[in-house]
């Protein structure tokens, strides 16, 4: 990996961490705004950043430092009702990252529009999203014994106005910061290769 992804994908973890402290308990699983950095590293960064972004922050969370919510770590937090949700990071940012990229790729290509990249990153955020809620609350059922109704209203429809701002936010910040992030990345390519 090259420096530059590398200070990116430092900086994605680094984002994450910050975005455990600042959270709204509402029971089981709180709000915070770590969810919003997981999506933004795949949106502007592509999806192998997001990748290694989120398994870092997991890595250093598993290993027992204070970096999961409530300033706590430890390979055990795996195992709570918030597991799953964090296990999903592992795939709604490489998910978020994976579409954005082929809105990038067409666009590199000619064979899209501005308006049409901005159609993948909303996409791209869409299933990202979608994908926590898809792993987390099964996790949350199973480790709860409880019903999926329940599940649902603990896991899901609490977060719904949250997510949908953070959605909004990612969409809006990917849209002006990703062409700049990605171009940094890609420089850094560039000049590699040219050494090369």
């Amino acid at each position: 990996m090259d420096l530059r992804r590398t200070i990116i994908t430092a900086l994605c973890a680094a984002l994450i961490v910050v975005g455990s402290y600042v959270a709204i308990p509402v029971g089981p699983v709180p709000i915070t705004l770590q969810t919003l950095f997981v999506l933004l590293a795949g949106v502007l960064a592509g999806q192998k950043v997001a990748l290694g972004a989120v398994a870092t922050y997991l890595a250093l969370g598993s290993i027992g430092l204070p970096v999961f919510f409530g300033g706590i770590g430890g390979v055990a937090h795996f195992a709570g009702p918030t597991g799953g949700f964090l296990i999903s990071w592992l795939v709604a940012g490489p998910v978020a990252g994976y579409f954005t990229d082929k809105g990038f790729k067409k666009s590199e290509k000619k064979q899209t529009t501005t308006k049409t990249q901005l159609l993948w990153i909303i996409l791209g955020s869409t299933v990202g999203t979608l994908s926590m809620f898809v792993i987390g609350i099964p996790y949350l059922k199973l480790v709860l014994e409880i019903p999926w109704a329940q599940a649902l209203s603990i896991g899901f429809f609490p977060f719904i106005p949250g997510d949908g701002m953070k959605l909004v936010a990612t969409v809006v910040l990917g849209n002006i910061f990703a062409p700049l992030v990605r171009t940094f990345i890609t420089d850094g390519l560039t000049v590699r290769e040219d050494h090369e």
